[in-house]
């Protein structure tokens, strides 16, 4: 099963970003997300953690960037809210086969470079770069 944290932390930081009437409150995010305002706010306490994203507390409170999109890298953001390998591992090898003994620490090599290139592909991105594709500002503007 694949996870969507990354994507639905893109959407919403977006939707920050292109807000500027305030804070933005779980609930509005989790509407436009597709999914439950409880799954929203611990994301966005995760993209608060890693310094993303600030809480305001009220009844007109919710979320702001806490700094300019611009400033945000697309690396920080995967770091911040995926916790688990990007390629599962294999676990059930038969450690009495050659190819089953080889498999782990081969497919931890290879695999770990390729999700370094990505999170180096990542970090040439930000934010901001996002904010002025032309598929997000034909979106803003219709």
């Amino acid at each position: 099963m694949q996870n969507s944290r990354f994507a639905v932390a893109i959407h919403t930081l977006l939707m920050l970003a292109t807000k500027a009437d305030g804070p933005t409150s779980s609930d509005y995010i989790a509407g436009s997300v597709g999914t439950n305002p409880v799954l929203i706010r611990r994301l966005m306490g995760d993209l608060r953690n890693a310094g993303l994203v600030d809480s305001r507390a009220g009844a007109t409170g919710g979320f702001v960037l806490a700094r300019p999109a611009e400033r945000i890298g697309l690396d920080e953001v995967y770091q911040a809210v995926e916790s688990e390998p990007l390629f599962a591992r294999h676990a059930k090898a038969n450690p009495k086969c050659p190819i089953g003994r080889a498999v782990g620490p081969l497919l931890d090599r290879v695999l770990g470079e390729a999700e370094s290139a990505m999170v180096q592909n990542l970090q040439r991105t930000t934010l901001g770069d996002l904010i002025h594709s032309r598929e997000v500002l034909a979106q803003l503007a219709s």
